[in-house]
């Protein structure tokens, strides 16, 4: 059974943009446009627009699916809590450019993983091209490289895999920005507030119970989680800059231990 958060995302009409989820639409088109592109943007359109190259403009990609979440979230017992996707222009060249890349997205979004080799769609070296391959990969390198040490002969390839089938995310937001200037909208995002139910009422638990990791490196206090515990780790400070998941950070140790591999982690 799909739990409440795949089943909000169910009710969202994905055939053609604005992509957002309709009970966040009046809440994203407030300002007069101030916080949203809604104009519907193929790659082509978008490498002609005005956006393309203005590093200045933070507005939400609304011609991009949502990415609420990744990973298949009823197996996954290592939770990643981001604050929202990042951009890079590999998004529009995938998503209109690269049928079964947007095709994966879609099946990501219902949670259908039938015939999937790599759950953890940022872990799929098919996909190694596009922007989220590429910061997901390097943030975890260190930490693959040792699960292949450890438990997979030195494959790499064998310990990306694996990991693709435990590693799950959650964005608190799920649209796409260079970097986010919408803080405002949060508390009143209805996807915000599905989102955190989902983790408050399906993971935390679970983490008390030392049966999943959660890992929060973006936006604690928005979260709303309970204090720090040995398998809920917090990010803070100066540690939510750049959110490394390297083996000397926390979230890099409890994805290790995790593993069983506590000894490597130091």
């Amino acid at each position: 059974m799909p739990s409440d958060l795949v089943t909000f995302w169910g009710r969202c009409d994905l055939t053609a943009p604005p992509h957002a989820h309709p009970d966040d639409l009046p809440v994203l088109s407030r300002g007069s446009g101030k916080y949203i592109d809604a104009e519907p943007r193929t790659f082509e359109s978008f490498v002609a627009s005005g956006r393309f190259g203005d590093f200045t403009d933070h507005r939400l990609h609304l011609s991009l699916l949502p990415i609420p979440y990744g990973g298949n979230l009823a197996h996954a017992d290592i939770i990643v809590l981001l604050l929202n996707p990042g951009f890079s222009y590999t998004d529009y060249y995938g998503e209109m450019r690269m049928p079964a890349f947007n095709r994966r997205l879609r099946m990501n979004l219902s949670q259908s993983f039938e015939g999937v080799e790599f759950p953890f769609l940022w872990l799929d070296p098919e996909f190694c091209w596009h922007g989220g391959f590429v910061w997901w990969e390097k943030k975890l390198r260190e930490i693959i490289t040792l699960i292949a040490a450890e438990r997979f002969k030195g494959r790499y390839l064998d310990a990306l895999r694996n990991l693709s089938t435990r590693l799950a995310h959650i964005e608190l937001v799920p649209y796409h920005s260079p970097s986010f200037r919408g803080h405002a909208l949060i508390n009143d995002l209805p996807s915000v507030n599905a989102a955190r139910r989902f983790v408050q009422d399906a993971l935390v638990s679970a983490a008390q119970a030392g049966s999943k990791t959660i890992i929060v490196t973006r936006q604690e206090a928005a979260w709303g989680l309970p204090k720090p515990s040995e398998h809920l780790v917090i990010y803070k400070g100066g540690q939510t800059r750049g959110a490394s998941l390297g083996p000397d950070t926390p979230g890099g140790k409890a994805i290790l231990k995790r593993y069983g591999i506590e000894t490597l982690a130091h």
